[in-house]
């Protein structure tokens, strides 16, 4: 209780207070990239120093030098040699908590996944502390820890980005007040250099066609960067493909075959250093579904797949808004994400422990039950039909009959969605987060719960604006 409460002070303290004259009291424009590796098991994670970097320019808000949304598994925090003032800290998340709930991690294994953050360069020696969510989601776990002396020989400071182009998608200001979304390619050899732009140019297009968006586009600045690979295309192991890029992304993470990620941070961390950026997009040359998204890590999105649009969005929506998955009924490689016990920290999940306290009731419509009826016996009764009745054609009839049948079936999802009593209602819907049971999401249907549109309900939609006014607010 009594670091909870010094820490409540701090950052009282310095968000009264906070200026860009207080910035540079602290930092550099400069940026530190610290590389680390994150050590454990099911159970435990330590977090040790791997490597540091002085890179040119630092992309963030200087006038939020504290991070108040409360997203991520994960929570930085600087502090400055000798007045143990708390001068900045920054919530994320990374692929290890990710692994921790797998079938892998159950059996004992111990695992070591790198990771890297970036905060401004400090004109004065700092400790940097990392800290995890104990069993009540609070930060309050401490999990590494290590001094750094701004001076010191070790930080390097060579450029790491070579080989590489960038492309100005899109410009509307200093990177201190706007959204600086960088997106980089996976799988594009030299000869399909245009490829990669028209293909960010597009998925951006569908991206600024969703609310919030659309009216905040002004906001954004889009850089796109290629480092040629040396093979077109990307690691599909299950299909025993395997092809030579720069970032070594590959479908199948944690078993799960449209997971597509890479443990390779150096290699991603390396080429992003090409320019600053508050958001990480990674577009992967190939028609294959998939993607992934990890909050202040980055998103990851398929090009070529009639869903791409839907998945990059989907994506972004992780990744940047630190929006949990909305759907339960889709195979995962997760084992009990979340507990049932502690309200998570995503903005549009919840366990609903005390209805009374809904984290969403000011977006509730009027009159709407909490929890909210919406005839989920029906609709997952529905799908296990179609699910036992697909495994059987598939096994005896042609392509087409299959086909034919699941176009039914689609139509039959989309009419029960078009025609519900709670279409565009607030509530508390229970089914999200991977669990059928005990936890709930906030609307009927969204773009974190399904593929059915580009549409975020108005609780993810909420939640990303506040993500967008933090970063650019001044």
């Amino acid at each position: 209780m009594k670091s909870n409460i010094t820490l409540l002070l701090s950052v009282l303290f310095l968000s009264l207070g906070q200026s860009q004259q207080t910035y540079q009291d602290y930092f550099t424009s400069e940026a530190l990239r610290i590389d680390f590796f994150q050590i454990g098991d099911q159970h435990t994670i330590s977090v040790i120093a791997d490597e540091f970097f002085r890179e040119d320019q630092w992309g963030g808000n200087p006038h939020n030098l504290l991070d108040t949304l409360n997203l991520g598994h994960y929570l930085l925090q600087v502090y400055q040699i000798p007045t143990n003032l708390l001068i900045y800290s920054y919530g994320y998340s990374t692929l290890f908590e990710e692994w921790q709930t797998t079938s892998e991690a159950a059996t004992g294994a111990q695992k070591i996944i790198g990771g890297s953050v970036r905060i401004p360069f400090p004109r004065h020696r700092i400790r940097i502390e990392f800290l995890k969510r104990d069993n009540q989601n609070i930060f309050s776990e401490k999990v590494g820890s290590f001094l750094v002396d701004p001076e010191s020989v070790d930080i390097r400071k060579e450029k790491r980005a070579s080989g590489v182009t960038t492309v100005e998608i899109q410009r509307m200001g200093d990177p201190s007040s706007h959204v600086d979304l960088l997106i980089l390619a996976e799988g594009y050899t030299a000869a399909e250099s245009e490829k990669f732009s028209g293909d960010a140019r597009r998925l951006i297009e569908s991206f600024f066609q969703v609310e919030p968006f659309k009216k905040q586009r002004e906001l954004f600045n889009i850089t796109a960067v290629l480092k040629p690979s040396l093979q077109s295309g990307i690691d599909d192991p299950t299909n025993n493909i395997y092809v030579n890029t720069p970032m070594n992304f590959s479908f199948n993470m944690f078993g799960s075959q449209r997971y597509l990620m890479t443990y390779d941070y150096k290699n991603l961390n390396d080429i992003a250093s090409a320019f600053p950026f508050d958001a990480l997009a990674v577009l992967v040359n190939t028609d294959i579904y998939g993607g992934g998204g990890v909050y202040n890590l980055y998103t990851c999105s398929s090009v070529d797949n009639r869903w791409s649009s839907n998945i990059f969005v989907h994506e972004m929506g992780h990744s940047f808004g630190g929006l949990g998955d909305e759907y339960y009924s889709s195979d995962v490689a997760y084992t009990d994400y979340y507990s049932k016990e502690v309200e998570p920290w995503e903005p549009n999940l919840t366990t609903l422990l005390d209805p009374s306290r809904l984290k969403w009731k000011q977006l509730v419509s009027p009159g709407t039950s909490i929890p909210t009826p919406w005839q989920k016996k029906e609709y997952d009764e529905e799908n296990s039909r179609y699910s036992e009745k697909l495994i059987q054609l598939r096994a005896k009839d042609t392509e087409a009959e299959v086909k034919k049948f699941r176009k039914k079936h689609q139509d039959k999802i989309i009419e029960f969605f078009e025609n519900h009593p709670c279409k565009n209602k607030v509530g508390a819907f229970e089914g999200a987060g991977y669990a059928s049971e005990g936890i709930y999401r906030p609307a009927l249907d969204c773009i974190m719960f399904s593929n059915r549109g580009l549409k975020f309900d108005p609780v993810c939609a909420a939640a990303i604006e506040k993500r967008i006014h933090f970063l650019t607010a001044q």
